[in-house]
């Protein structure tokens, strides 16, 4: 094909990795919360699905109902999880134009 450019590509898909990695590096330090039991257990997540913290209302600690507190870590876990998933996948598009690359994106 006459007149195309093989490495200009190259140069533009390796422009794009680095600015992919660099938001990736950036939404370390972004955070999103899950909640459950309506807001008895929150759960602080960054952006790259590293738990931050998890905070609990004093009366969600019943001794004699462990498995409730159980289920509340669980649900608000995920919410968070979830949350930050969806955050990354979002900004990495606005990075990358929609365009999905396996093992980056």
């Amino acid at each position: 094909m006459p007149g195309v450019d093989l490495n200009y590509f190259i140069r533009q898909a390796n422009k794009l990795t680095e600015k992919i990695e660099k938001r990736k590096t950036e939404l370390a330090a972004e955070t999103v919360e899950g909640k459950s039991g309506d807001g008895l257990v929150t759960v602080t997540c960054n952006g790259t699905q590293e738990i931050k913290s998890i905070k609990l209302d004093p009366k969600v600690v019943d001794p004699k109902d462990l498995s409730m507190l159980e289920d509340l870590l669980i649900a608000a876990i995920n919410s968070a999880l979830t949350s930050s998933k969806d955050h990354m996948q979002k900004e990495l598009a606005k990075v990358s134009g929609g365009i999905k690359i396996p093992g980056i994106t």
